[in-house]
């Protein structure tokens, strides 16, 4: 029977996930007698596992599963990490929106990639969203926080969209250069 490289990875990196998820139940049973601390770093490995998996096992086809996965649990594993503390103070007015706007992001930067356009086009794309998404969860922080504060998320969104055009100019000199030369 053979097996793929990726056959050996999956069986790796499961081996030590759930290695380190015992040895964190060993060491916290050790400690407090109580499970304590433990679901922070148990949730944060199954979840990373959960993730990473699809990719492993599928490669490409496997990363709109993982992307999946994270649009269903992203939320659960959030509230699970809240309520552990028993305050539930941030999940609702930052955890939720935060969440929501990075599964947009996400999705729509895996749209951007696997479409067929020149890196020229989709490069600045990605970093110039990369600013709004820098405005958007600057703004959710203010409003939960009820903050005015230095506006971070602007002037991260002000660079990207500095370097967004910069790429663009570079890859429209370059492509006209190539179409001259041909």
């Amino acid at each position: 029977m053979k097996h793929s490289f990726s056959d050996l990875t999956m069986w790796v990196v499961s081996i030590c996930v759930f290695a380190a998820v015992f040895i964190c139940i060993i060491c916290n049973l050790a400690v407090t007698n109580t499970i304590g601390w433990l679901v922070y770093p148990v949730c944060s490995l199954l979840f990373g596992w959960l993730v990473l998996m699809p990719v492993l096992y599928y490669k490409k086809r496997g990363l709109k599963v993982s992307l999946g996965i994270i649009t269903a649990l992203l939320l659960p594993f959030l509230l699970v990490l809240d309520q552990f503390n028993g305050a539930a103070e941030w999940f609702l007015p930052i955890g939720v929106p935060i969440a929501a706007t990075g599964i947009i992001f996400m999705w729509v930067l895996y749209g951007l990639l696997i479409g067929q356009r020149s890196i020229w086009l989709t490069l600045p794309a990605v970093i110039f969203l990369s600013g709004l998404l820098c405005i958007c969860i600057d703004q959710i922080i203010k409003n939960a926080l009820g903050e005015a504060g230095f506006p971070w998320g602007y002037l991260v969104a002000s660079i990207t969209s500095l370097i967004a055009i910069i790429i663009s100019v570079l890859g429209f000199v370059l492509k006209k250069r190539s179409v001259q030369t041909e």
